[in-house]
This record gives structure tokens, sequence and C-alpha cells, in this order.
């Protein structure tokens, strides 16, 4: 019978010797492991292979934890709530933000935290009618303020605050102009837009400001303006020295055509600024070899502009519309080469301008391949009351960085840009974290950003100017390894750059400094 059989191996009872030979080996193994984990510890020199350090996460906690939810009963993960596929609010996006990157640096989030400038829910948002007006600061405004700006004189931007006041006066007419050059992080006009949007809505739209005739190859691109190239155009930059007598423009580009080059600039139809203009000014050089450019306003009959002249020099051609939504195209004609700089659009007032001045690529030094005194006029012409330098980040990747020759290049720069007004205040914003991996794979910041920040730092109280900490404002060290992991993400998996909404983040980092600044402005006593 079956019962009667003996049993077969898979139902005999295991051998109580082998069971614990096999819990003694892996006893055994463990011991070994724990040994050597804990010896990275003792002995020096292995530091790089402890498992863990302070500040990493706990090894296979992941395995045990829960996440925990956030606003509403719902996790965000990127511009989503977990789960459910349904776009973050903002609150939800700051709430969840504060997490990691404390209160105050979250409440600067945004619109573009919530799907970016090109969705309804953004532009909603950026349509919210400003609360403030005039000149008074109130206590609200400043709410999320992470960083003031430095200044040891106390006067840097006493100029730039004056004209503000002028600005936001009942019954003024003035026009504040901001100026701001940068490398990628400004190019892509994310920050300075930010800037823009808040401060136009706060104190008046007076025009989107100076504009590139075109992009070229370059990742260029300006928000709240609808602006294309096409045709036959080359494009000089200044980050190339490749113009002989360093005539460059205002915004460090020189674009050349013989003909069959066309630009287009308009306002836009929908969105929070930039749907009127009052003026268009062209920037651009006469030469001997000049040729003509066609001008029209919304699709109108032409004008022909003639840019030859007896001797290079820098002219501007303004063409006065009634203020509102308007289209300016040209095109270069044959028999003669047309250099252009840029298209400043502007209103009549009160409000303000802000120049986004962004050179892909560029670090601090290429300003120097600007002729000095043709920047000088390009400045003086435009007529900025506050200058805003904005370098550092291309530089914190250079090897064996010669500080002390960075320092003079600093000064240098400051000068240089300061020539053709020295009225205007003067503003030094530090660069972005930049990071990098260690052999732990850990984000790190880069061993040059401290010291560049240091430099900008003294160079600035040296010069009269003022500085804002953009490293210190977004967390200090290792800082962009945090943004890449926040959630909504601040910052990109190359450890360099921000997202658009880190970008705009530091944009509103700034715009409350500002604003910190003009009160404490408005609280001193004024001759």
């Amino acid at each position: 019978m079956w019962w009667d059989e003996p049993p077969s191996d898979a139902t005999k009872p295991e051998d109580p010797g082998s069971y614990r030979l096999g819990l003694w080996r892996l006893g055994v193994a463990f011991g070994t492991v724990t040994l050597l984990a804990l010896s990275t510890y003792l002995i020096p020199g292995m530091s790089e292979l402890r498992p863990w350090e302070p500040g990493e996460p706990i090894p296979l906690a992941s395995l045990v934890s829960f996440k925990p939810t956030v606003g509403h009963g719902a996790a965000p993960v990127g511009v989503t709530a977990a789960g459910n596929g349904v776009p973050m609010t903002v609150d939800q996006a700051r709430e969840s933000a504060a997490q990691s990157l404390g209160a105050d640096l979250a409440a600067n989030l945004g619109g573009e935290a919530v799907g970016g400038d090109e969705t309804d829910e953004s532009i909603a948002l950026a349509d919210v009618p400003e609360t403030h007006s005039g000149v008074t600061v109130e206590p609200d405004e400043l709410a999320g303020l992470v960083r003031e700006f430095e200044d040891p004189s106390g006067r840097a931007l006493d100029g730039f605050f004056a004209a503000l006041v002028q600005t936001a006066t009942p019954d003024a007419t003035r026009v504040t102009r901001i100026a701001h050059w940068g490398d990628s992080t400004i190019a892509a006009d994310d920050v300075t837009s930010t800037l823009r949007r808040r401060l136009q809505k706060r104190f008046g739209d007076a025009g989107h400001g100076f504009h590139l005739i075109g992009k070229g190859t370059m990742p260029y691109r300006h928000k709240d303006v609808l602006a294309e190239q096409s045709g036959e155009w080359t494009v000089h930059s200044v980050i190339r020295k490749e113009v002989p007598d360093g005539r460059y423009g205002f915004g460090g580009h020189l674009h050349r055509s013989r003909g069959n080059g066309r630009a287009r600039f308009e306002t836009v139809k929908r969105g929070p600024i930039g749907q009127a203009v009052s003026a268009f000014e062209l920037y651009y050089q006469r030469h001997p070899a000049g040729g003509k450019v066609e001008l029209a306003i919304d699709g109108g009959a032409p004008t022909v502009l003639d840019t030859r002249a007896d001797q290079v020099e820098d002219a501007w051609e303004r063409i006065v519309v009634e203020d509102g939504p308007h289209a300016l195209t040209l095109r270069t004609l044959p028999g003669g080469e047309a250099r252009l700089y840029g298209i400043a659009m502007e209103r009549s007032g009160p409000g303000v301008v802000y120049d986004s001045l962004g050179i892909v690529g560029a670090r601090a030094s290429r300003m120097l391949n600007l002729d000095a005194d043709h920047l000088a006029a390009q400045v003086a012409h435009r007529a900025p009351d506050l200058l805003v330098i904005a370098f550092g980040g291309n530089e914190a990747a250079d090897r064996n960085m010669n500080f002390e020759r960075y320092r003079q290049v600093m000064i240098d720069v400051v000068r240089r840009v300061r020539a053709g007004r020295p009225e205007a205040s003067c503003l030094l914003m530090a660069p972005l974290d930049q990071g990098e991996r260690d052999r732990r794979g850990k984000v790190r910041t880069m061993p040059n950003v401290p010291r560049i920040v240091e430099v900008q730092r003294e160079v600035a109280a040296a010069e009269g100017c003022a500085f804002f900490d953009t490293f210190q404002a977004m967390g200090g060290e290792g800082a962009m390894g945090r943004w890449h992991q926040a959630k909504p993400r601040l910052g990109w998996g190359d450890f360099r750059h921000a997202t658009p909404a880190g970008y705009e983040v530091v944009g509103n980092m700034l715009y409350k400094a500002l604003l910190k600044g003009l009160s404490d402005y408005l609280a001193q006593p004024q001759n």
C-alpha cells in the first residue's frame, strides 16, 4: 500500500547537521562582509570604499520605506501626482520641494513647476493680476526671500532704485532699463523672463527690450515675443573673436548678409506681457561696403535703409508706431553687405524694460573681445539704469584656473561694461552651482565654483557693485544634486543647468532680493 512505502527524497526530513552547517557558513560570510565594511572606516585611505556615509541614503532602506503623500493625498512625481497622472498645482509643487529644499526656497516655485509656459494653466497663472503697485513694498511681497544683496557700501544700487521709484510714482512716464549679460543661463531667457514678467507686472510693461537679429545655430530664445530668422546670414559671436575690429554689438553677436536675409519680430497675441509695442529700433553698422535693408511694419509698404558710409560707424534706426500689437519684418537686399546687431522693442512707459543679453558658451573674458569704445557707445545709447553681469558657469570646468588672472579679468569686464554708463548701478550675479559626481557617485560642487564666487564677491565690493550669491541661494555645496533629486525636478542630469522650473526659482529669488533692496532704500533718509 502507498502508506507502507518509504518517503521520497522530496519528503525526507532535513538532516539537522546539514541545516546547522548551512547557518554557520552563512554567518561566516555575513561576518566577513561586516568586518570588511567596518575596516573601511578604520583604515586610512579606504574611505572611498565605505558602503555608507552621513548624508547618503541608508542602504536597502528603500525596500522597507514608504513614500509619504503630498498635497491632498497625492505624491508628486515630476509635474504630476503619483499614480493618477493629474498635474500638480503650484501649492503641491511647493509642498513637495519644501521637503528636500526648505520652505523658503520652495516658495519661489511658479508656473513652470506645473508644466511650463506653453500650457494654458501656466499662462493663466501668469495672467493673475499683480495686486501690488506704487512705490511701497509690502511684507507679503518678500515671502520666500532666500538671500539679500551684498553691498558693503550700502549705496551700490541707489541709482537703479531711484529710477524705479520715479517709474512707480503716479502719473510717471519714466522707463527703467536693465541690461543683463551672461552665459547660456541667460541666453535661454528663463531667469530673465521671470524677472521681466514680474517687474513689468509690478511696475509697468515698457516693452520686450533687445533681441538678436537671429539665433543661428545657438540654443537662444526669448519669451513673450515672436522672433524668427531665415535666409542668408553669417553670425559671428564674441566668444570666437572672429571680428577683427571687435564690433559685435550690444548683444555680442554680429549678423552679416549680402542679400536674402530675413527676420521678423512681433508682439505676442496672449500672455502676461509683450502684447504691445510703440517703437522698434534697429541696431546696425554703417560702413563703406554697406548694403540696403528693407523694413516693413505689419506687412505694409517697406522703407529702404542704406547702410553705406565713408567710414565704419555704429548707427540706429528707430521706427515709431501706435502703441499696440505690431510686427516688424526686415530683408537684406543684394548689392552690398548688411551688418546688423539686433532689434529693441519698447513702449513709451512708464514701466520696466529687461534686456536679456545671454551669450551661449561665454566666459567673462570673452566680453573683452568687444572693442572698448564700441561697447561703451552701445551701452551709452541703450542707457540702462542697472547693469547685471552674470558669468562663471563655464569657468567652473577650467582646469588649473589662475584665480589672480580671473580677478583681473572680472575687474576689466566690470569697468568696460560701466564705461558707457558710469552713473548706472552695477550688480554681479554669481553662477549657479555646477555639479559633478565623485568616485562614490555622489554629486558634489565642482571645486572652482566656491573660489569663483569669492573672487566675484571681492571684485563687486572693490568696484562699487552689489553682489548676489546665487550659489548659496540655491543651497551651497551639492545644491545642484539636490535640485536634480527634487520633485518637481529643478536641475538637469548634467548637473550644470537648471530646468525651466529651476531657472524660474532663481529669477524669483533675485526678484525678491531686488524688492528687499528697494524696501531698504526707501527706509533710508533721502537727500
